[in-house]
């Protein structure tokens, strides 16, 4: 911290003295704010901002400057402030008293203004030194408590894919920072069916993150107490609606339940793209919304569209951040190439679709920064 943005408060009732420090600091570049006494001196400090540094006279008038250091010592704001006495009382008591009151350095009258100045760079050098190393502490506390987080959310949205036997799935979630906005969830519910969920909190990083964990919840649970995809989002956005509200978010969800009994799929679409379907290997279509995001109003109601969903049909859930991956051009992939590359690997496994569509949409946007997540479903009927 150099003289050109340091500020300093003097608190002396000698009134030449007060404004010799004054002249010579500001000389330099110091922004320097006077007091004649403790008293004067508080009052205000209590209504600005700390200065860098206070040079504070002890013998004065009403309130000594022990008195004022102590009281400062009981602000917060001013745990980091140095304070450097200056007096007449050279006794080692003196100082003694003085460190014991918070002074940071102590300076005994007559003194030179050329060691005043060189005590007061040292401290606020030192000043600086510490609030480096606080703000590499606290960005050090911040990034592991990120990367923790992150782990939280990948641990909680992991589903057991591996025990689902009716049909191929396959689904994973690339965020754009380490947490992010996006969810999926695909379980088995008590009735044979297979809920699956795909969700994209807008916004993203932490902000969209701590939604996340909310709406997950919901939307999980209600899709195993609610038979009808309708339902689950209709109640998801009444009970969500509030909170969503007040954090100025909104929720794009498609949910579906698959019926490996009836080879069915009966979805509702609450504003989520891209959603495709493919029925028998033929050509790649999207799946319009049937309703708003959540969020939007609270009493939106969903309509619900049921399709044959058996052997080589195909259902691809990617969301937004695919089709938004930009190249150096300022190019999207865009929905128009992702409908060719699902086209394309159509007769594939559904982890071998998912592997493929992942790595096109990387290899479009390779040397730009991922704008947004990418979250991915591969549903695909076994032969």
């Amino acid at each position: 911290m150099g003289p050109a943005n340091a500020r300093i408060m003097v608190v002396e009732d000698d009134t030449s003295l007060r404004d010799w420090i004054e002249f010579e600091l500001g000389f330099d570049g110091y922004k320097v704010t006077q007091a004649a006494n403790g008293l004067l001196a508080l009052q205000e400090l209590r209504r600005s901002d700390p200065p860098d540094l206070i040079l504070l006279d002890v013998q004065m008038p009403g309130m000594d400057g022990y008195q004022v250091s102590r009281e400062l010592q009981t602000w917060p704001e001013y745990a980091a402030v140095p304070i450097i006495f200056l007096t007449a009382r050279a006794e080692l008591s003196d100082r003694l008293s003085g460190f014991a009151a918070g002074a940071t350095d102590y300076l005994t009258k007559p003194f030179k203004m050329a060691e005043l100045k060189a005590r007061i760079s040292a401290l606020l050098r030192q000043t600086e030194r510490n609030r480096s190393l606080g703000r590499r502490q606290e960005s050090k506390r911040a990034s592991e408590e990120m990367d923790e987080a992150a782990i939280i959310q990948r641990t909680l949205m992991a589903c057991s894919l591996g025990s689902i036997t009716s049909v191929e799935v396959t689904a994973s979630c690339r965020p754009a920072r380490l947490v992010g906005g996006d969810l999926y969830d695909v379980h088995e519910r008590s009735d044979g069916r297979l809920s699956i969920i795909e969700a994209d909190v807008s916004g993203k990083g932490l902000p969209a993150a701590m939604v996340t964990a909310e709406v997950r919840t919901m939307l999980r649970e209600t899709a195993r107490q609610i038979a009808s995809p309708a339902a689950v989002l209709a109640l998801a956005n009444h009970r969500l609606y509030d909170d969503l509200s007040e954090v100025n978010k909104f929720v794009t969800v498609f949910t579906a339940f698959y019926s490996p009994q009836h080879n069915t799929l009966t979805y509702a679409n609450g504003g989520h793209s891209v959603v495709t379907y493919s029925a028998g290997g033929g050509p790649a279509t999207i799946l319009e919304p049937t309703g708003l995001p959540l969020g939007i109003f609270p009493d939106s109601g969903y309509d619900e569209v049921t399709l044959p969903f058996g052997p080589r049909d195909l259902l691809v859930l990617a969301s937004d951040g695919f089709a938004e991956a930009h190249n150096t051009a300022g190019e999207l992939w865009g929905y128009d190439r992702l409908l060719a590359a699902i086209n394309e690997v159509a007769h594939l496994s559904a982890r071998e679709i998912a592997e493929h569509l992942t790595a096109e949409a990387a290899r479009f946007g390779q040397h730009c920064e991922q704008a947004d997540d990418q979250t991915l479903i591969v549903l695909k009927g076994k032969e």
